[in-house]
């Protein structure tokens, strides 16, 4: 039963909702992490029989409180039509998104939800994934991994200093890079409440890694959210509703291509997470990972079944989780619609928006991107930091 109920205000300024919307709490993927992640892998890789069975945290929040008062908005009075609505359905996303959180461990409540939120592959996407799996990529810029020598790696201090030294000559002067040993190994994430780039302290990164990093995180997600904080529109600058994602890494993938950067082997496994939702609803954890063992080592098919198995409780039964289909589908998008209209490559940066909210930039509804990337600009910068 939804929460919504008709006791709050049918109508509110901009500043109320985004002052409300503020103090909701839906940290999905670190309560989707489960708590016993490192153990159960190690009983699964050491078994041929074995199911995971996952355990998680659960957070503390004021969620349902904060959602209910804002349930009945109408209207946000002080905006233009096309704001208020977006905001509208963006509350009602966010009511998803929490009980989706509060679903974990619920195989069929997370399938339901996240089939809702996030979709499913249609037949003729999972054929275009399959196709990418058996290695035909004609038509997509993919390149082969590089072999990489001990003296192109880079660690925590020197990348810290690349970074800063991007951050520097795009103006980016109030975003830095942070050390968290909490991140997984290697890992990379932006925050952009924060405007840190968060890193393992441990963090090795080859060169072309490291270009491709800089590319994907700061020339995708870190723009969008800097030019999205000048529209005003608070949340065009942070995760809003689920279309605008695929737009996001779709993106951030496309970008990776034109800069000579996509590697096949990474190409795959944005293409993997189609083909594994599509067939894996009804597979076990276990069935599920010896099929994908046709196309990847263990560790990679474990790790990609457990994305799309994620937020579940006994794996031995049905459900899948399908967000990481956004990676391959959201490339598409992207790729189809520049290869129809290169003008919209420059608006996609005037926040994080989707393609249909390019219109606003149009109509003048938000300003123009202040920072658009490109490859002349990148190749010249990674020369200048010794990349």
């Amino acid at each position: 039963m939804s929460i919504f109920s008709k006791t709050g205000k049918q109508e509110m300024k901009l500043s109320e909702v985004v002052s409300l919307m503020s103090k909701l709490r839906l940290p999905i993927s670190l309560v989707f992490t489960p708590v016993n992640l490192k153990e159960e892998k190690e009983k699964f890789l050491n078994s041929d029989v074995y199911e995971p069975v996952f355990k998680y945290r659960g957070v503390r929040n004021n969620n349902e409180e904060i959602l209910k008062r804002l349930s009945s908005l109408k209207l946000i009075t002080d905006v233009d039509p096309r704001i208020s609505d977006f905001y509208i359905q963006l509350i009602a996303s966010k009511n998803d998104s929490n009980i989706l959180m509060n679903a974990v461990g619920n195989n069929e409540l997370v399938t339901e939800m996240s089939y809702k939120k996030y979709g499913v592959p249609t037949p003729l996407l999972f054929r275009n994934a399959s196709r990418i799996l058996r290695g035909n990529t004609s038509g997509y810029n993919t390149i082969k991994s590089p072999v990489i020598k001990e003296s192109d790696i880079f660690h925590y201090e020197k990348i810290k200093e690349v970074f800063n030294l991007v951050f520097e000559h795009f103006g980016l002067n109030d975003w830095q890079v942070q050390a968290s040993s909490k991140i997984q190994k290697n890992g990379v994430k932006v925050g952009v409440k924060s405007k840190w780039v968060i890193m393992d302290p441990n963090i090795e990164r080859s060169k072309f890694k490291l270009k491709k990093t800089l590319v994907h995180e700061v020339g995708t997600h870190v723009f969008r959210s800097v030019n999205g904080l000048n529209t005003k529109i608070e949340a065009l600058s942070k995760p809003n509703l689920p279309k605008y994602l695929d737009i996001e890494e779709g993106l951030a993938i496309w970008n990776e291509s034109n800069m000579n950067l996509l590697t096949l082997k990474n190409f795959k496994k944005s293409a993997s997470f189609v083909y594994a939702v599509y067939i894996g609803e009804q597979l076990s954890f276990r069935q599920l990972y010896n099929a994908l063992l046709a196309v990847f080592p263990k560790n990679t098919a474990f790790n990609i079944t457990y994305r799309v198995k994620r937020g579940l409780g006994d794996t031995s039964y049905p459900g899948t989780y399908t967000k990481d289909i956004v990676y391959f589908r959201g490339f598409k998008k992207v790729k189809k619609a520049l290869e129809k209209d290169k003008s919209l490559y420059e608006k996609l940066y005037a926040g994080k928006i989707d393609l249909k909210q390019c219109e606003w930039v149009d109509d003048g509804l938000i300003p123009k991107a202040k920072i658009v990337p490109s490859k002349q600009e990148w190749n010249d910068l990674f020369r200048k930091v010794g990349i």
